[in-house]
């Protein structure tokens, strides 16, 4: 698509929450098949129950999507050519109540922006993966307004993108190139606080080490600010503990740490991979709003 994203023109929480936003409007979309269209109020029900699958009620408890925010998406998607209004709405605002409905380029779209996540959190990950497990086939055969189907071109693409194995393995590869560069990360701290530590004990001054340190090129903000520019600009204590203890102490407490969590869901997205069979299709056929069914909406 050469046009620009409809929700990416927008800086704020819109933005910062647009997965879910897609699969919400995707969702409120074959929802509201029977209902003649979705309106504003089904894609903020659909955003709270995700980022709820997500845990975001737990971690960001105050996280929310304003109606009004929902309605200058819907306007946007208007003016875009991703949605329109039914019958009853046309040649109005985006108004309380009003019915909308996906085109097909705006269902082709939104899934194609669902798919091209990168180096996301893994939740979020692991969310569109379950999403287009679940509901695509659905949702991709509830096409109204502009287009009554999707043509083949354009199922074969969308289908192509969210096919959840692919997801899945891209998934993994972020995740390698992520635990690749911490545990390079922890490699170079560990050599530097050694080769600070000898030069140190050698009889070396600070500024001798720094340029030292600074020669071995494993700092990966050089073309921002050169190391020894950095560690030279510090106060003698703070400079002397970066020497000493900082480099260690990162990569022990913060580097490895993340180095571990990646190996953890690198081992877990390898698992899902080895366990999606083609059987995991029979399971599409469902709707998003009958998976509600504790108080959780788990």
């Amino acid at each position: 698509m050469t046009r620009n994203h409809p929700l990416a023109d927008r800086l704020g929480h819109v933005a910062s929450q647009a997965t879910f936003i897609q699969a919400a409007l995707l969702a409120a979309h074959g929802a509201g098949a029977r209902t003649d269209g979705f309106r504003a109020s089904d894609v903020r029900f659909f955003f709270l129950l995700f980022t709820n699958w997500v845990e975001h009620d737990v971690t960001r408890p105050s996280q929310d999507l304003d109606l009004t925010q929902v309605r200058r998406t819907l306007a946007r998607l208007c003016r875009s050519g991703w949605a329109e209004p039914m019958a009853e709405a046309r040649g109005q605002k985006v108004a309380r109540g009003a019915r909308y409905s996906l085109t097909e380029e705006g269902v082709v779209s939104l899934a194609e922006a669902l798919a091209g996540l990168d180096r996301a959190p893994l939740e979020e990950m692991l969310f569109v993966a379950c999403f287009a497990a679940s509901y695509l086939e659905a949702i991709l055969a509830r096409v109204r307004g502009r287009a009554a189907v999707l043509s083949t071109a354009a199922r074969r693409r969308v289908a192509r993108m969210l096919e959840p194995a692919r997801l899945l393995r891209n998934a993994r590869r972020s995740t390698e190139a992520v635990l690749a560069d911490l545990e390079e990360r922890v490699r170079s701290s560990f050599a530097l606080e050694a080769a600070a530590r000898a030069s140190l004990e050698a009889g070396a001054s600070e500024e001798q080490v720094v340029r030292k340190l600074e020669s071995l090129g494993s700092y990966q903000l050089h073309r921002v600010r050169p190391l020894a520019e950095v560690l030279l600009s510090l106060p003698d204590d703070l400079r002397r503990f970066e020497l000493e203890s900082g480099m260690g102490m990162r990569a022990r407490l913060l580097f490895a740490p993340l180095a571990e969590r990646a190996r953890a869901e690198l081992a877990l997205l390898e698992r899902l991979e080895q366990h999606l069979t083609p059987h995991d299709k029979a399971s599409r056929a469902r709707t998003p709003a009958r998976s509600c069914r504790t108080s959780r909406c788990r």
